[in-house]
């Protein structure tokens, strides 16, 4: 037992040292950072925790915070509820189809991430493919101007985005699932739906909280659909974040945020875990 144990070590050793090296350092880094404040690129006074306390109390970080939720939330019900409809008839639908909707959602996460987005550009722009058929069709006699450079419209790039992700998730748990248990729930009675609620579901529950909690990470994070696509309106704290480790250089403030927002996801997390086992959907050795 010992002799497998040191071997584990060594195997596992690279990958922690690895790890260290590129995340756990820089977040020390990145904590020292939040805790000054930063002129002309420079450090500048005492260690403080001013950055922090503007960050909690300023009136933007308050708007920010809801336009991330406001985009955040939707896409990941929509990600996560699509993607899982998508894997589930991939694994247990019938028609023939079902082999070809998983090589499309695979193609999909092979796109590039900059070409997804600026094809919703193209849909959706003024002289884009949707306003030049409404137009064709005699529906509008001018170019729709809200379809682009709005929070629907990052909403809707960042579905397209992570949906294909999650249903490749979900794909992974459900193919996982042994028919036995399918079959014994239909023997028992139970209808398609009952089996989905009360077998499918608690089976596939640590995969659906970790995609869950990826899709929304992901989403709330991002800063260059919502600047693409969203337009000025859409600002997240992601591309506050951005802004300020770019242009404004303003590493203090920009760091203390990043932790702001890793102290959010990890509080959401622990939320959903719990609503989760209240629900029966996880169980409670898992996640």
């Amino acid at each position: 037992m010992q002799i497998h144990r040191k071997l584990e070590t060594l195997l596992l050793s690279p990958l922690g040292l690895f790890l260290a090296a590129t995340v756990v350092l820089p977040a020390f880094i990145l904590f020292g950072y939040s805790l000054f404040l930063w002129r002309f690129l420079e450090p500048v006074g005492a260690l403080t925790f001013e950055n922090y306390s503007e960050s909690l109390t300023a009136p933007v970080s308050r708007q920010l915070v809801i336009n991330t939720l406001l985009i955040g939330v939707p896409t990941t019900i929509a990600s996560v509820v699509g993607g899982y409809a998508l894997a589930y008839y991939s694994v247990f639908g019938t028609g023939r189809g079902r082999r070809l909707l998983f090589a499309l959602i695979v193609t999909a996460l092979m796109a590039s991430y900059l070409v997804r987005i600026y094809a919703w550009r193209t849909l959706l722009g003024e002289n884009g493919i949707v306003n030049s058929g409404l137009e064709a069709l005699g529906l509008i006699g001018a170019p729709l101007q809200f379809l682009l450079f709005s929070r629907p419209a990052a909403i809707l790039a960042e579905v397209s985005l992570f949906m294909p992700l999650a249903a490749l998730a979900f794909y992974a748990a459900l193919a996982g699932i042994s028919p036995d248990y399918r079959e014994a729930s239909r023997d028992l009675g139970a209808g398609r739906g009952e089996t989905l609620l009360r077998v499918t579901l608690p089976l596939t529950g640590p995969a659906i909280l970790g995609t869950v909690v990826l899709t929304f990470f992901l989403s709330a994070g991002d800063y260059v659909t919502p600047v693409l696509v969203g337009g000025v309106g859409s600002s997240t704290v992601g591309t506050a974040i951005a802004t300020k480790m770019g242009p404004a250089g303003d590493y203090g403030s920009g760091a203390a945020d990043s932790f702001l927002v890793l102290m959010g996801f990890v509080f959401i997390y622990l939320v959903l875990r719990a609503a989760m086992r209240a629900g029966r959907i996880l169980p409670e050795r898992a996640a």
